[in-house]
């Protein structure tokens, strides 16, 4: 069954003697009320998506499309978030795999296919990135909700590598995750001022061999972007953009290498795009931003973001991989607003920023809300 979603819905389904839906909105639709049907397969009951509502919400300036979806011969009711079905190799056939969802490109989530690893082990549902179709990982799996974890593999930029206020939230997210899966091989390779290209770098720099399953948290390309401001302005990027794209596809080519990091050992890739802390608006010097925001005119930002953010998720997605909506969950959260989840520099996140990255990186990991 096709499920329909828009920008920051989240559809989860579960199959087992019946199929249910939760529909999940994002932060800032918090006062819409969220919806749960239940549908025997029996009854034959199907949803659809009938009307688009525009609803005007307190954190944002621009309209958030909600989506009214009707259920056919269906009953009210409450779910949790389902499982998977289970994944089948040459040999043995693999356990059954957690129900997560695929992560859409900058402008949202989207409902992906499941995407099922070479080696027969858990399966879970993959990657969307910008369209909604099956992705087969070689040796890694895209996707959400990890049964398992054995090791926490920490990339990027000085987001992921003390940049803002702490606690940070790669060590709040570490903490954890342990506390879930039990004791992880941890290793934090970001370092603070890199770009997409250091990526391969800080990979090559890890242990030949990791436990498995390994989750790896990816916070890069804000620096490429930084860098390109003249070209952006100019509306000469492009060249920049593609820079950026393959330095992404070689760290994700290299992460998804079979048995990289050992025999049979899965890699779980969650990676993140570029957020916006003037909330669309590029009033950076305005509200006194620092070197180089400083630099740019105030003007709408969106379009900008969302060319570069593209890119991310369009590599992402083509590698099986789980896109994590840095640029979405953070939107409405800039320096113009209250609670602000920026320091003053309006690049890093504050205490209360870098809490929320934790959440959302672990429901992306897990499955769940903390």
């Amino acid at each position: 069954m096709h499920l329909y979603t828009l920008p920051g819905v989240r559809v989860n389904a579960e199959i087992s003697d019946k199929l249910s839906f939760r529909i999940v909105f994002p932060r800032a639709a918090r006062g819409v009320r969220r919806q749960h049907f239940h549908c025997p397969l029996s009854s034959g009951c199907f949803m659809f998506p009938v009307k688009i509502l525009p609803v005007r919400s307190n954190l944002f300036s621009t309209t958030l499309a909600v989506a009214l979806l009707v259920a056919a011969g269906c009953d009210g009711g409450s779910t949790q978030t389902g499982s998977g079905g289970s994944t089948t190799s040459s040999n043995t056939a693999g356990q059954a795999g957690s129900g997560g969802q695929g992560q859409g490109g900058s402008g949202g989530f989207t409902t992906g296919s499941g995407a099922s690893d070479s080696t027969g082990s858990t399966s879970t549902s993959g990657s969307g990135g910008s369209t909604s179709t099956s992705t087969t990982g070689t040796g890694a799996g895209g996707g959400s909700a990890l049964l398992d974890v054995g090791s926490l593999v920490i990339l990027g930029d000085s987001i992921s590598d003390g940049g803002g206020d702490g606690p940070y939230y790669y060590n709040l997210l570490h903490t954890d995750l342990e506390a879930k899966y039990g004791a992880l091989e941890y290793h934090h390779q970001a370092q603070s001022g890199s770009k997409t290209d250091a990526l391969v770098m800080q990979i090559n720099s890890l242990p030949s061999t990791l436990t498995g399953p390994v989750a790896v948290v990816i916070t890069s390309g804000g620096n490429d972007m930084k860098a390109a401001i003249a070209q952006i302005l100019g509306g000469i990027d492009e060249s920049k953009r593609n820079e950026m794209r393959q330095n992404v596809k070689n760290a994700l080519d290299l992460l998804g290498t079979p048995n990289h990091f050992g025999p049979g050992v899965d890699v779980h890739v969650f990676e993140g795009n570029i957020y916006d802390s003037s909330d669309g608006s590029g009033k950076y010097s305005d509200y006194g931003c620092k070197f180089p925001l400083s630099l740019f005119p105030a003007q709408p930002t969106d379009t900008y973001f969302t060319n570069w953010n593209t890119v991310i998720a369009e590599e992402v997605a083509a590698h099986g991989q789980t896109l994590v909506d840095m640029h979405t969950y953070f939107y409405g959260h800039g320096f113009q607003s209250n609670p602000n989840w920026y320091v003053d520099d309006c690049i890093h996140p504050s205490t209360v920023g870098h809490s929320e990255l934790r959440n959302l990186f672990y429901e992306h990991i897990t499955g769940e809300t903390l």
